[in-house]
């Protein structure tokens, strides 16, 4: 909640700022543009942002794969502890100790492919990134927005499907992309 509030404060300063020159009424001046942009739709269209779904898919279908077969090797050894009546103590105890071990391998597996996954997210989103930044910026310049908001901001009230550019940085993506039209 305090996060909102301070976008809502910081918000209201932006506006406040704008206000003079939106309302300065001189003839001469331009009304203020202002562009919105659903930045989600807009990463999620883009190539480096299909390209980044699609390594996850795949990652996320391995991964089940894999885990599927080293949970069921746990299970085996951990089937193995429960039938261990007829052992010998010591022979119990090397069973439950490699019981162990690959409860613990397993564990930590799923750890490494979360923090693959992580990177693997965290690259995708610098790849976006840099993708994005420079056509939304030759947007703005070509078209003189003074403003560019994203849409999906908590404190986004009502737009005008006017000034959604979104389609736009999709489409600008998409040509300037080298499997691209």
């Amino acid at each position: 909640m305090e996060r909102y509030a301070r976008l809502v404060l910081s918000f209201a300063a932006l506006l406040l700022a704008l206000a003079p020159t939106a309302l300065a009424g001189q003839a001469d001046e331009a009304p203020l543009r202002i562009g919105v942009i659903d930045l989600d739709a807009a990463a999620f269209g883009s190539p480096a942002g299909q390209e980044l779904a699609q390594q996850l898919t795949d990652f996320q279908q391995d991964l089940a794969a894999e885990l599927q077969a080293r949970q069921e090797a746990v299970r085996a050894v951990e089937l193995r502890v429960a039938e261990a009546d007829s052992l010998t103590v010591d022979e119990q105890r090397v069973l439950e100790r490699e019981y162990q071990d690959a409860l613990t391998a397993f564990q930590r597996y799923q750890q490494d492919k979360q923090e693959e996954a992580t990177a693997l997210q965290n690259d995708g989103r610098e790849r976006i990134r840099a993708e994005l930044a420079p056509v939304i910026e030759a947007i703005q310049a070509e078209l003189d927005y003074d403003l560019i908001l994203n849409a999906t901001s908590p404190i986004i009230i009502l737009f005008s499907e006017r000034v959604d550019i979104t389609q736009l940085v999709i489409d600008r993506l998409a040509s300037e992309s080298p499997g691209g039209s």
